[in-house]
């Protein structure tokens, strides 16, 4: 447990700022495939610094299982349940102590860990998921099995029952709560059989990569409005595969049909100057993936640090 004094950041001016980074060195492929490296890369890059935030270190985390389960499908069960616990625990502690965390992973199954955590101290808040896959695959039509296809739909109440259960509650984020910013995958997911959060969910808003393009901060503003009309406080998640790949090689599924970065600093600038944004999860940056000249770490850094004002 953390007892550190912290001042109410809502009180303060409108820029909102981080003040604790927490790493989260997950992998949901159950091979250590380098979206476990991230937090290091990110640290390496200067990000503490960019930041101004207190570095709390790693939380000990690893899917180390790669077998799908037998009974969901989903890579790994046992050790994600495992690491959405201390995901869980750790970010509720911070939540409850007053501290707006910045969780710096790994892979998007840091949500059902972060979800849980914002049932318990924040249950009427809302979600902004910016990515650029809608992951609401299941255990059947995920091609993968790794919980990162699937964890919008087990927040929004489908998919494994261990995993959508594991909020307490059942959706763990209320559907007019949620929205999404970015999906370029809508006619992929569908045509491989997966939930449509369209049918399934459809109080949830999702902004298409198409229209997101054409106005960045304009969507970005009108969804956190409706957050504030709905919610009392937003989480905000960030998959960095929302980058075109032609901008940002450095990630497990690459496609060009995403935003650069100055699309992106302007969504980021947004979402982190509301002062009902309790925290924030950014995921999904695998140097592995990339040329070693790369320097996808050293400007996300740059676009975080852009984003809140540094």
């Amino acid at each position: 447990m953390h007892n550190r004094p912290c001042p109410d950041r809502r009180r303060e001016g409108a820029r909102t700022m981080f003040d604790v980074l927490l790493g989260v060195p997950s992998d949901c492929s159950g091979r250590f495939a380098g979206c476990q490296l991230m937090p290091a890369e990110l640290r390496a890059a200067g990000v503490v610094d960019a930041l101004g935030v207190e570095d709390l270190g790693n939380l000990q985390v690893a899917i180390a299982d790669p077998r799908r389960d037998p009974a969901t499908g989903v890579i790994g069960l046992k050790d994600l349940l495992n690491q959405s616990r201390v995901i869980r625990d750790n970010t509720q502690a911070l939540l409850a102590e007053g501290h707006r965390p910045l969780l710096v992973g790994g892979d998007c199954t840091v949500l059902i860990g972060v979800a849980a955590a914002m049932a318990r101290t924040h249950p009427e808040a809302g979600l902004l998921f910016v990515d650029g896959h809608l992951d609401c695959y299941d255990g059947t039509t995920s091609t993968t099995g790794e919980g990162a296809d699937m964890e919008l739909a087990v927040l929004l109440g489908v998919g494994a029952q261990p995993l959508v259960e594991f909020a307490d509650r059942t959706p763990a984020f209320a559907h007019r709560r949620v929205v999404v910013l970015g999906p370029f995958d809508e006619a992929d997911a569908a045509a491989e059989g997966s939930p449509d959060p369209r049918t399934f969910a459809p109080e949830t808003t999702i902004v298409p990569i198409d229209e997101l393009l054409a106005d960045p901060g304009g969507h970005t503003r009108r969804a956190v409005a409706a957050l504030d009309a709905r919610a009392d406080g937003f989480w905000l998640h960030l998959d960095l595969d929302v980058h075109s790949s032609d901008v940002m090689p450095a990630v497990d599924y690459r496609d060009p049909r995403g935003l650069d970065f100055d699309q992106l600093r302007d969504v980021l600038a947004v979402a982190c100057a509301s002062p009902t944004l309790v925290g924030a999860s950014v995921v999904i940056l695998n140097p592995t993936q990339a040329p070693p000249e790369d320097e996808s770490a050293r400007r996300v850094v740059e676009m975080l640090a852009a984003a809140i004002g540094r």
